[in-house]
């Protein structure tokens, strides 16, 4: 860690939270001085206001802690920051188009998350979770020059559709649809796929599944983990739903119709905060995140009825090989005889006199083995010839230790098919601002030194900056995502990064991850 204070100050604001698209082709960055929109694929910008506009024409200078984008027009904001826009309580929502917010919601309490789908808006707050449907507006005449009223700006023109007057006509979350309590949520944990949301339930390690429609908000409970959520994603479809646990060591798939749990993986065995999981979109690989800096990347893919049986049998062999081993070593161990016809095998010992030096190593079948006064007193090794034969492939320790029934678990479970190291920048304890500690005088008369503390986050009480959020797409010109996936991983803070992975089979079978390179997406410096 570089713990060199710098000259001046960094000349770009800091990434206060930063999430992508429903569809995932966009994401969003809240800024410590507003916001701005990027491309998934290549990290170019697509929108970047100048400064804010409330819907009176005034600046609002400032900056926003969380933001979700619907798609290229409508954007989700609440101000937050060192120097917030605005009240940490109200939603804006922004209508890109028109370059002006279009309606604010305030809660009366700190919003800790917003989740956006093309029908509904969710905004989690600290004990519930409130649904809105969104309802079309009514076009209002806009002059095209009011003053104090800035044009928004759109590097990417083939992002934003054409100004006509019948698509003119806004559309904004006022429909409330139902509010759903959760026990504490200060990770902000939600997951809204379609008409599925994915919320935390009001006991420990429980999530609740809630399907949205006009009639009623059906819901069913399942256990995932003994231990506090930390980390939950929906498929894109609403199918599937991965878990993990404030231990970060296992992570579950369940199936969100029957609720039943369909694959259980292990990161690893140390603790460690999940960052994010994330489905491919037809639902093969599951990739998740680590405050350990590793993506991970496993397979949701069901094995064929005959590679199961194959790999029954094989490892049935494997275990009956082993077991017929360990009873010739102990039954029959490496024995010492003068000849062919003289076998001492039941025989204990024999004295040094009755073993001729010079007789031949040989391992005839059906022979004893004839070996030396060296081999006999442990001087000198018994050959690798001497070893009983075995009729089937050599089983390893390990493989021996899985296959036994008195195995730890920890052993026999599934891990990830591939993983790479991922960026966790380089930010200061203070990356938000501000300075690190100040100086001022006690009660008795000395100057001591006080550390301040970093400013908590919506999402985040210990107020870290924002990393590991993923993305998965398909390779280009893929139909599906069986050959593979390209897995995009977005960080926040001060060492704000977008960086690119691909998913590609491995020469000799299994999948390897290749890092194709990332972007400094603040500064617009990339590095393949």
């Amino acid at each position: 860690m570089n713990t060199r204070t710098p000259i001046q100050p960094a000349t770009h604001p800091a990434v206060l939270s930063v999430s992508f698209s429903a569809t995932g082709n966009r994401f969003i960055a809240a800024l410590s001085d507003g916001l701005r929109c990027f491309r998934t694929d290549n990290c170019l910008t697509t929108y970047h206001p100048t400064l804010p506009l409330s819907s009176t024409g005034d600046r609002c200078e400032g900056g926003y802690a969380i933001a979700e984008q619907l798609d290229d027009r409508y954007l989700a904001l609440t101000a937050g920051g060192r120097r917030p826009a605005g009240k940490s309580s109200v939603v804006v929502w922004w209508d890109a188009l028109l370059g002006r917010e279009v309606a604010k919601f305030d809660f009366r309490e700190e919003i800790r998350g917003l989740r956006l789908s093309t029908k509904n808006l969710a905004v989690i707050l600290e004990h519930r979770v409130i649904v809105f449907f969104h309802q079309t507006l009514k076009s209002e005449p806009r002059s095209p020059s009011s003053p104090g009223q800035a044009e928004p700006h759109f590097p990417n023109k083939d992002a934003i559709p054409m100004r006509h007057e019948e698509e003119t006509a806004s559309k904004a979350p006022n429909i409330p649809k139902s509010l759903h309590p959760t026990g504490p949520n200060p990770y902000a944990l939600a997951s809204l796929q379609g008409d599925t949301l994915a919320l935390p339930a009001q006991s420990t390690g429980q999530v609740q599944l809630i399907t949205l429609i006009s009639e009623s908000s059906k819901k069913r409970v399942l256990r995932a983990h003994t231990s506090s959520l930390r980390q939950l994603s929906l498929s894109s479809d609403g199918a599937l739903l991965a878990t993990a646990s404030e231990q970060g060591t296992l992570i579950r798939v369940f199936d969100t119709h029957s609720t039943d749990q369909l694959f259980e993986f292990r990161r690893g065995v140390d603790h460690a905060v999940i960052l994010s999981l994330a489905f491919s979109p037809c639902g093969t690989w599951l990739a998740s995140t680590s405050d350990k800096g590793t993506l991970h990347v496993f397979d949701l893919r069901p094995p064929e009825a005959t590679a199961l049986a194959a790999q029954i049998d094989r490892e049935a062999r494997e275990r009956k090989q082993q077991h017929r081993k360990s009873q010739s070593l102990s039954h029959n161990p490496h024995r010492l005889s003068t000849g062919p016809s003289s076998s001492l095998s039941g025989t204990g010992r024999s004295t040094p006199a009755s073993i001729t030096p010079s007789a031949p190593v040989t391992a005839a079948t059906g022979t004893g083995y004839q070996g030396s006064v060296q081999e006999y007193y442990g001087l000198r090794p018994v050959p690798a010839s001497a070893s009983p034969s075995s009729a089937g492939p050599s089983v390893s320790a390990l493989a021996a230790l899985k296959a036994s029934p008195w195995a730890p678990k920890v052993f026999k479970d599934v891990r990830s098919v591939a993983s790479a190291a991922f960026s966790m920048g380089d930010d200061p304890p203070h990356w938000q601002g501000g300075i690190n500690s100040s100086w001022t005088t006690a009660p008795d008369g000395k100057r001591v030194r006080v550390k301040h503390p970093v400013p908590p986050l919506p999402a985040d009480p210990s107020g870290r900056p924002p990393k590991g959020l993923l993305c998965i797409k398909n390779r280009k010109g893929a139909a599906g995502d069986d050959e593979g996936a390209v897995i995009y991983v977005v960080g926040g803070g001060s060492d704000a990064k977008w960086e690119m992975f691909e998913l590609v089979p491995a020469e000799g079978g299994g999948w390897a991850l290749l890092f194709i390179g990332f972007r400094r997406y603040l500064d617009r410096q990339f590095v393949g």
